[in-house]
């Protein structure tokens, strides 16, 4: 009976550990992503690593510290990458909230740890580490991480890895400009954009150059980044997410150098080049420049780019301005940008913003222009709520004859603004030039559209030997029946 009290004993069961589905989940699917990484590597496919730097967003809602311990564990499970295992995990520091995980994870303990690891997965790894780091607000651990990360990416060769070090590139900047020491990584950027030209890294080249303009416009060093863009080219096979960056980037650079017809172009190609559906706040920012340079140019803004439904909140106080500008409403205009001064700071736009005072008294000007056939000073004062004096008025209305904005003569004598008869616009050059620059745009996206087909590389020379194949039996058919004509001929003679 005592045996079979202790054979009943020890079988009592033991509770076990209970581990969370989601938890398991997202090991499972990090799991996965590295070895699609190490499928890339392995058969040279880069289709594999960038499928895998596309699910980059969605998984890193899931990060979080028992998921990144378990994968670290793992994939340095082996004594020979215990240095970068350590660094790591150092990063990786509970935060109370939950309690103590086992640092070996279960998929470790039923695999054979591997002494070699691709730079591919570790750098992938890395990268995670240091995105749940910015996430958790731990610049200061970002800064270190990024650095490191930096410096392993830079000191190898490999063309599997030029998909991740684009990434890897944009995180290490981003981690400095939330610690706000987006300076320092200025002379790192510059060296990676010599090494990724010399390499042909196309993707990494191109997203280089947009930090560094970044970088530039964050202290508005402008004719620096204007001489950084002279002596450098980006690349043509560049995505189109980073092209949209880089035309933005122009047209802010362009806008303050008061180009504002180039501005105009960057901006809307940056627009054209951004994604539809995603990517709401570069589109806001854009627009918000796109509406002020368009009021610089004199031109309004269309009033449906004001009432999109990602784009109406933010863009009420430009919509605000568009609309006294159009009317020519002085008093408006300086009550609206006493009120939203700190929103124009914050956007980096009141510069330009303030530029638009003169565009609103021409535009009250040219107003005034077409409804009086003769007005005075004074009264163009009175209107327009000038606090100037009527010399001054003077001055900026000579200048508005000039720019052709109104089409009218000063009596200085009389004190008062003569206008003139209303030409016809279309004896004029302008319908010309409204055609001009709509075919060329349309010109332009022509171009762009056939940059973008893919073609198979093997397609035309298939077709080649498809033609030679049939001129050939058509040649060896006639050559047959010219014999065969030959025989018959010489039948009929014998």
């Amino acid at each position: 009976m005592a045996d079979i009290e202790m054979s009943e004993a020890s079988k009592t069961p033991v509770a076990e550990e209970v581990v969370d589905p989601v938890q398991k989940a997202n090991e499972a699917s990090l799991l996965t992503f590295a070895g699609l990484i190490e499928k890339g590597v392995d058969t040279k496919e880069m289709r594999f690593i960038v499928s895998v730097l596309r699910q980059t967003q969605s998984i890193r809602k899931k990060l979080n510290f028992k998921v990144l311990n378990q994968i670290v564990n793992f994939a340095f499970s082996h004594p020979n990458h215990s240095t970068k295992k350590n660094f790591l995990l150092s990063f990786l520091k509970s935060d109370g909230s939950s309690m103590d995980i086992d640092s070996t994870s279960q998929t470790e303990k039923e695999t054979t740890p591997s002494p070699h690891l691709n730079i591919e997965i570790e750098s992938y790894i890395h990268l995670l580490v240091l995105i749940y780091l910015i996430d958790q607000k731990k610049y200061e651990d970002a800064t270190k991480c990024s650095s490191v990360l930096m410096e392993n990416v830079q000191s190898n060769t490999r063309i599997t890895l030029y998909p991740l070090s684009s990434k890897i590139f944009f995180y290490y900047s981003l981690s400095y400009e939330m610690a706000n020491n987006l300076q320092e990584v200025r002379s790192t950027l510059l060296s990676a954009l010599r090494t990724a030209t010399l390499r042909r890294n196309d993707e990494g080249q191109a997203t280089i150059i947009n930090l560094l303009l970044r970088n530039y416009l964050e202290y508005n060093l402008y004719e620096q980044a204007d001489k950084f863009l002279t002596n450098t080219q980006f690349p043509e096979s560049a995505p189109s997410d980073q092209f949209a960056r880089y035309f933005y980037y122009q047209g802010r650079i362009r806008a303050i150098q008061l180009e504002y017809a180039e501005s105009f172009k960057f901006l809307t190609q940056a627009i054209r080049k951004a994604p539809q559906n995603t990517a709401g706040g570069f589109r806001r920012t854009v627009y918000k420049l796109l509406s002020i340079v368009q009021l610089l140019m004199g031109e309004i803004p269309e009033r449906n780019t004001f009432s999109q439904k990602q784009l109406k909140t933010a863009l009420k106080p430009y919509f605000q301005l568009t609309e006294a500008v159009r009317v020519g409403d002085l008093g408006s205009f300086n009550q609206n940008l006493e009120q939203n001064s700190q929103v124009f700071k914050s956007d980096q736009t009141f510069t330009l913003v303030q530029r638009l005072r003169s565009n609103v008294i021409k535009a009250g000007l040219k107003k005034l222009n077409t409804a009086y056939s003769r007005i005075s000073f004074n009264d163009i004062c009175t209107k327009l709520k000038f606090d100037g004096t009527t010399q001054d008025i003077m001055f900026i209305i000579a200048k508005t004859i000039k720019d052709g904005v109104i089409d009218a003569t000063i009596n200085y004598e009389g004190g008062y603004l003569q206008s003139r008869e209303n030409t016809d616009a279309y004896s004029t050059q302008e319908p010309l030039h409204a055609f001009s620059n709509r075919i060329d745009i349309c010109l332009k996206i022509h171009n762009d559209s056939l940059k973008a087909m893919r073609f198979h590389p093997d397609l035309n020379k298939a077709e080649t030997e498809k033609i030679a194949e049939v001129a050939k039996t058509i040649k060896e058919e006639m050559e047959r029946q010219a014999e065969e004509s030959s025989d018959n001929e010489g039948d009929s003679d014998f």
